[in-house]
């Protein structure tokens, strides 16, 4: 009975305490509720891009420079104009992003922490295409693989590699949250098939890996496009180095944008106003503008001072960039062809790098006018971030070769290291059937000076016309100090309406180094090795195919070359004996092939002209493939070049010795008079015993 009222009284005074404590129990309870709602079941603020890589103020970022890819490594800094474009990347709302960019600006940076940040902050199927297969593998394993390994909030969600499952060469990553991140190469013709991808990153457009081939199904960044089509939300970063302006993808597609620039405020109008003021955008520049980076030289020629001048007027200091960039913003410049297209140029000079600081630049600028034809256009790409507008000879006029022709002191001048011919057989399909060569001397980094041209008139079908060119090429000429000068290397054209004339005339020639040439066969502009490694043999006769497209662009771009030196090409005032006056129909033919780019395609072609005579620019394009046919066969051409003509032997047999690299033909006794011709034979067999004869009366 006690126990029985005890348990009664002690429920009681439960009872009585928690109608005593009901108010404060529910206002607890309401505060757990609203705290459930406001912190856990609430959205995250959303992290842009720059927040996420470098963090907020007194807060760590996630971001991470790995190990081994830079020459720094850890927490992330970004600089004032990669906020902008990594905020860009990041942004759901900019759903397409062309990005044209120089070299040393952090592009490749800025693209593995958007690609992190798609992975961690909103985890998506993510895909990299690179141009080829090898340069994927390569980004996979430089740069998304330590990113990975070296980010905290990634490593620990990387999915390692279960036992019975392959790890494919560093091109496929899974994390444990449901992203993953596929790296694939644009040149493989099933590159886009199979598999989907919200986040898609397409690199250095202006590579060929980007140019579609015959079997295609098309635009290739368009196919890419269609990899995130199942999503609602596809977003697409695409960009790279710009190559030739007529042909490069990047900037074709950076005009479409809306051409965001970095603009900065100029501290000494700011400093004026009491406010940011002055804002401009960084460019070279150039000595037809005011503004732009701006130098001067002390006695010896060397950089004394580098500056730069605002289109304000002010003059401003490379210290100043620093402050400069941290109050700058990005500016859209023009009105995008399609709505959401955004587009950001970065150019080097805005760079902190020191290795972009604006004396280096121009020290690099300065050292390009050594050799313009070859320098010129790497410092516009990679430095300015630019696609360079290639000039040819056809856009010089005419006055101006004939206004530099000049006086050779000797029928070779002072600097010609050896000698290469070119020859051009024409049927001239009844009409005007002849042969012509041009013969040009070779100095240090392909000075080249014309020597003279000969049209030996007549039926290439008859051996008189043969003779007279076999005459040409056994001639020497006098050089400096009365040292005499033979043809080392002869190319004849063999792909016209007399090719069995030029075997048979070249085939007997071999051991003198005068070689039938063709064109090699190259779709859709494709450039290939100017001079093959090994010859073709056809029917007996060796043939070597060369790449006509790199030849051309090497040859009519040193006609544009201003002043001597590298590339520059020299004209006589006066012609050798029985040669040709150089006048203006020489020079027209010269400059008569075109540049051009297909309708619709994406890459130039040589466009030769069918109703015009133009063997005076074939005759260029073939005595440079001889003069790399040198190069190629035996090294020590190459490197004596190096030397200048002094380290060459001062006595150049007209004989080739035997050929101690590759010419297989060197030890064939030379044929000064050639065999009376053999029928023609022909044996049926699977396996002919002896070469096919080809009938000539060469």
């Amino acid at each position: 009975m006690t126990q029985h009222l005890t348990a009664e009284a002690a429920a009681a005074t439960v009872a009585a305490h928690e109608a005593g404590c009901y108010d404060t129990g529910r206002e607890g309870l309401r505060d757990d509720l609203l705290g459930l709602i406001q912190n856990t079941l609430k959205f995250r603020p959303r992290m842009t891009g720059s927040e996420w890589a470098e963090g907020r103020p007194g807060q760590l970022g996630f971001g991470r420079i790995p190990k081994g890819t830079g020459s720094e490594s850890g927490p992330v800094t970004l600089y004032g104009y990669q906020r902008g474009l990594l905020d860009a990347m990041c942004d759901p709302t900019v759903p397409l992003i062309t990005v044209l960019k120089a070299a040393r600006v952090g592009y490749t940076r800025m693209a593995t922490l958007a690609i992190g940040y798609h992975l961690h902050q909103d985890p998506t199927l993510c895909a990299v295409a690179q141009p080829t297969i090898p340069d994927a593998e390569d980004f996979g394993a430089d740069e998304i693989g330590p990113m990975l390994r070296d980010t905290p909030v990634l490593a620990e969600q990387l999915r390692p590699v279960r036992k019975g499952e392959r790890q494919d060469k560093a091109t496929f990553y899974r994390l444990a949250n449901g992203a993953s991140v596929r790296l694939v190469g644009a040149a493989s013709d099933d590159a886009f098939r199979r598999y989907s991808a919200r986040f898609l990153f397409g690199d250095e457009l202006d590579a060929e890996g980007w140019t579609p081939k015959a079997k295609t199904q098309g635009d290739k960044l368009k196919l890419f496009w269609t990899r995130g089509e199942t999503f609602w939300n596809r977003k697409q970063i695409r960009g790279g180095t710009p190559l030739l302006k007529d042909t490069s993808r990047t900037w074709k597609l950076w005009l479409q944008s809306d051409q965001r620039r970095y603009f900065v405020p100029c501290p000494h109008c700011s400093a004026a106003a009491g406010r940011l003021a002055g804002w401009q955008y960084l460019e070279w520049g150039g000595p037809d503008v005011p503004h732009g980076v701006k130098w001067s030289l002390d006695e010896d020629g060397a950089v004394a001072h580098v500056w730069y001048v605002g289109t304000c007027g002010h003059r401003i200091e490379e210290g100043h960039k620093s402050w400069m960039d941290e109050r700058g913003e990005w500016r859209a410049t023009a009105k995008p062809k399609q709505p959401g297209h955004v587009g950001f140029h970065l150019w080097t000079g805005m760079s902190l790098n020191p290795n972009a600081a604006w004396p280096v630049l121009v020290g690099e600028w300065i050292e390009a006018q050594a050799d313009p034809a070859s320098l010129v256009q790497p410092f516009v790409n990679l430095r300015l971030g630019m696609p360079y507008e290639a000039t040819y000879g056809h856009q010089i006029k005419i006055e101006a070769f004939t206004q530099r022709m000049e006086p050779y002191p000797t029928e070779i001048p002072p600097g010609v290291a050896y000698l290469t011919a070119g020859v051009d057989v024409q049927s001239g399909k009844g009409k005007n059937p002849r042969i012509e060569v041009t013969v040009y001397g070779w100095g240090r980094g392909h000075e080249c000076w014309l020597i003279g041209h000969w049209i030996f008139r007549g039926d290439p079908a008859q051996r008189e016309v043969w003779d007279q060119l076999d005459r040409l090429l056994l001639r020497s000429f006098v050089g400096p100090d009365g040292r005499r000068f033979r043809i080392q290397a002869a190319a004849v054209d063999s792909g016209g309406h007399h090719t069995a004339e030029t075997y048979a005339f070249c085939e007997l020639r071999r051991a003198r180094r005068v070689w039938a040439i063709k064109g090699r066969s190259e779709k859709n502009g494709q450039r290939t090795r100017v001079w093959p490694r090994r010859p073709t043999v056809k029917n007996g006769n060796t043939v070597y195919l060369v790449g006509g497209n790199a030849a051309r662009d090497f040859v009519y771009g040193s006609l544009a070359v201003p002043r001597p030196g590298p590339r520059y090409i020299h004209f006589p005032s006066d012609a050798p004996a029985e040669a040709e006056p150089l006048d203006t129909e020489f020079f027209e033919q010269l400059t008569r092939e075109r540049l051009i780019t297909p309708k619709g395609g994406q890459y130039t072609v040589w466009d030769k002209p069918k109703d015009k005579a133009h063997e005076a620019g074939v005759c260029l394009v073939y005595a440079y493939a001889a003069a790399v046919g040198l190069q190629t066969l035996n090294k020590k051409w190459l490197t004596a070049l190096e030397g200048g003509p002094a380290a060459l032997p001062q006595a150049l047999p007209a004989v080739a010795e035997a050929e101690e690299d590759t010419d297989p033909a060197a030890a064939l006794p030379l044929v000064e008079e050639p065999p009376a011709p053999a029928p023609a034979a022909v044996i049926k067999s699977k396996r002919p015993r002896g070469r096919r004869v080809i009938r000539s009366n060469l």
